[in-house]
């Protein structure tokens, strides 16, 4: 396998860094209060001792500062070169984008600098800039030594998937490109929802080699997602005598996509056998009992797992999402519980608090999610606005807006505070605020279609200026056709704009590529208004079997049945 690129080698090694020292600042420092701002450093070895200092006391922005302030005293690009790379693990972007400014200042033809630069305009979202930022770096002779498609697997990590697809075919697809970039380019737009491309550049890939399996897997995925399920399993059928790893499941998930579960479970039996396929099998047959509401034969399969390497935290989590769908609030907590300290750490932690807060403790709600960003500080964002939202949930925006504010006053013009903000004023009514916050968010990011597809849903949602509305998923569908999310959004405009006929086969595509509960409540509401009632439940119960505590679907279940609808609220 190919190292990684060295920059981004670097950059994971400069936020290990950060993260080992703020792990033992957090120990002591205070939660949830904002570093006051310090003066500014006169020369490079004040800024440096301050920057130290700010680390030792977990000040990532102050660290990140005045590392930078350091950089622009020297005239070493090894002090801009930090400061990057100290600034972009720290999140604090728009510090970093000034040190890689400095960076390119001092040394202009610098390979890392102008890669480091186009990460950082790639988390902006800043489109222009990442791809002035990547043809300098393909200019200073750096691509070349670069695997493609080790270097856009890794540059997706770092970064959304869609603008990294946007950025790498304007730059890095030349007229003559190789089939290795072709498929690279395949996998990025399927990552960006667009299958038409995806099946596009395999299709390339394999005219210069024949012999790339994956493309043939990537063709066969896409026209799976468009609908093309019969010819998609037959090519599967086709390639299982070369499949290997992950893909020996493809036919059966094209089956299950294809809702053929009788076939797929054929098809998945004998996976389940061999010890190198079992889990995934399993996962497979376990998803597919709970989602037909067959809890029994889904609890039945995770017993074998409890104990066996490998498997027994995603049993642990299933069997509590199984107790909390028998209504079995305590099991469900002190199962979410034992994998407070496991890689399913955060998604067991929040959804303990949800509980926590739905029987009347937030004491210790807050204190699961608290203690998980004080030990992952790199999560902090993420913890937050999972903080944010379950406090909105319950009722309390005060105290979600004031956790956001606490998060924007350490990582300022992080570009998914001001789209979480939103959010948590759509859940909490103040539907006015939330528009206006998207619409900011929307005028900063205007190339990015999930904030142009968040703010057409939000109007579309309260029957707010629908026109503007369906502009705005038009224009984030150009990017991104085959987004079960936007694809969801066009059908919930056409159906408040009473285009029935044109809403339903767009939900229904959309809940088919999804199993989403959020499109299964609008698919089932358009399902019922054309009178079709018994598949509108059909589909509400499929996507409740799985997402038992979805408010948003329970209360369409409702509002149309004029049922109570049992279950966790």
């Amino acid at each position: 396998m190919p190292h990684p690129p060295r920059l981004t080698a670097a950059l994971r090694w400069t936020v290990c860094v950060v993260l080992t020292i703020q792990l033992a600042a957090c120990a002591t420092a205070p939660s949830g209060e904002p570093a006051a701002a310090s003066p500014a450093p006169k020369g490079e070895s004040e800024a440096l001792m301050a920057a130290e200092n700010a680390l030792r006391a977990g000040d990532c922005r102050g660290a990140s500062e005045n590392y930078l302030a350091a950089a622009r005293a020297s005239t070493d690009s090894a002090a801009a070169m930090r400061a990057s790379q100290l600034a972009v693990g720290c999140e604090q972007f728009t510090t970093a984008r000034m040190a890689t400014q400095r960076w390119l200042q001092l040394d202009p033809w610098s390979g890392d600098a102008a890669l480091t630069s186009a990460l950082v305009a790639l988390k902006r979202y800043d489109l222009k800039e990442a791809r002035t930022a990547l043809t300098t770096w393909r200019d200073s002779g750096s691509a070349g030594s670069q695997d493609p498609l080790r270097f856009a697997e890794l540059l997706e990590q770092e970064t959304d998937a869609t603008a990294v697809y946007r950025v790498f075919g304007d730059v890095l697809v030349n007229e003559d490109p190789t089939a290795e970039v072709l498929l690279a380019e395949a996998r990025l737009a399927m990552a960006a929802h667009n299958m038409k491309v995806a099946r596009s550049s395999a299709e390339q890939a394999l005219t210069l080699d024949s012999e790339l399996v994956e493309a043939r897997i990537i063709i066969l995925r896409a026209m799976s997602v468009q609908g093309q399920n019969d010819a998609a399993i037959e090519g599967a059928r086709a390639l299982q005598g070369v499949l290997e790893g992950e893909d020996l499941f493809l036919v059966a998930d094209l089956l299950t996509a294809a809702d053929r579960n009788d076939e797929a479970r054929k098809e998945l039996e004998p996976l389940s056998a061999g010890p190198d396929t079992r889990l995934g099998a399993e996962r497979r047959l376990i998803a597919m009992s709970m989602q037909e509401g067959d809890f029994a034969a889904a609890e039945e399969r995770l017993k074998p797992l409890m104990g066996e390497r490998g498997a027994t935290a995603l049993a642990i989590l299933v069997m509590a999402q199984l107790a909390e769908q028998k209504g079995d609030d305590a099991r469900a907590m002190q199962s979410y519980q034992l994998l407070a300290d496991t890689s399913l750490a955060l998604t067991a932690r929040r959804s303990a608090a949800r509980l926590l807060l739905k029987h009347g403790d937030k004491k210790n709600a807050l204190m699961l999610l608290d203690d998980y960003a004080a030990q992952n500080p790199e999560a902090r964002v993420e913890t937050g606005a999972s903080r944010a939202q379950l406090l909105a949930q319950s009722g309390d925006l005060q105290g979600a807006l004031e956790g956001l504010d606490e998060l924007q006053q350490a990582y300022p013009d992080h570009p998914d505070l001001e789209y979480q903000r939103a959010t948590v004023l759509e859940t909490g009514g103040r539907t006015r605020d939330a528009i206006a916050a998207f619409e900011r968010a929307q005028k900063q990011r205007p190339d990015d279609p999930q904030l142009s597809n968040a703010l057409g849903f939000t109007l579309a949602d309260h029957n707010q200026k629908l026109g503007k509305a369906e502009e705005l998923v038009r224009h984030a569908l150009e990017v991104s056709p085959d987004n079960p999310a936007i694809q969801d959004t066009l059908g919930w405009v056409m159906f408040r704009r009473g285009r029935l006929d044109q809403a339903l086969p767009i939900l229904k595509m959309a809940w088919h590529n999804s199993g989403d509960s959020e499109i299964a409540a609008h698919y089932g509401e358009a399902l019922w208004k054309s009178g079709d009632q018994g598949q509108a439940r059909y589909i509400w119960q499929q996507a409740l079997n799985t997402d038992p505590s979805h408010a948003g679907l329970r209360a369409t279940m409702s509002r149309l049945t004029g049922e109570e609808i049992g279950g966790p609220q």
